[in-house]
């Protein structure tokens, strides 16, 4: 006969759980941000005619900056004296920017878009492994050769199952976004 498991023991599972969790959305909430910008999903889109750019730095800590006029795409908001970090060089034409909300401007970056979203999905794929392990802990949980995962008592079966997809699934798409840095990187060297 099995004995349930001790009310201090679920208690520090429970609490570890809540302590991945925590860590997990911390750590997507730093790097959300820097996703949204760089994907052009965030921000004002428009553009800044560059009246002059300069060299920052030096070695590898080398940087473009820009200064000019940023237009918003609507027309609505215009910046005379617009200052950007970390410009691509792109030649004359005028430098596509999006404006932050906290005043500063980002130029998109697709391949680093695809990275930061390798790190986003890697942190799920991570929380939900460290999470199914938790999970498989308990005495009454079983994870033998040939038993469904299904096959253990509620709500473990049924925990344990989607725990090991989502964990499966986000690594194979971070691995799938991290393939898509590299094309969009050889991609951007071309163009």
């Amino acid at each position: 006969m099995q004995s349930k498991p001790s009310l201090s023991l679920t208690a520090v599972g429970l609490l570890l759980a809540a302590g991945i969790l925590t860590l997990a959305a911390w750590l997507m909430s730093l790097a959300w941000s820097s996703f949204t910008y760089h994907a052009a999903l965030a921000g004002t889109p428009g553009t800044l005619t560059a009246a002059h750019c300069f060299t920052v730095g030096s070695g590898k800590s080398t940087h473009r900056e820009c200064t000019g006029t940023f237009v918003a795409q609507n027309g609505r908001y215009t910046d005379a004296s617009a200052h950007a970090y970390e410009v691509r060089d792109t030649g004359s034409s005028p430098i596509r920017l999006q404006l932050r909300s906290d005043g500063g401007y980002t130029q998109p970056n697709p391949p680093r878009a695809a990275i930061v979203l390798a790190v986003l999905l890697g942190i799920v794929s991570g929380a939900a492994l460290l999470l199914l392990f938790l999970c498989a802990m308990p005495q009454r949980v079983s994870v033998d050769k040939g038993v469904p995962l299904r096959a253990n008592p509620q709500p473990w079966g049924v925990l344990l199952l989607i725990l090991s997809w989502l964990s499966a699934g986000a690594a194979l798409a971070a691995v799938a976004s991290f393939a898509m840095f590299f094309v969009l990187l050889v991609a951007g060297l071309f163009f």
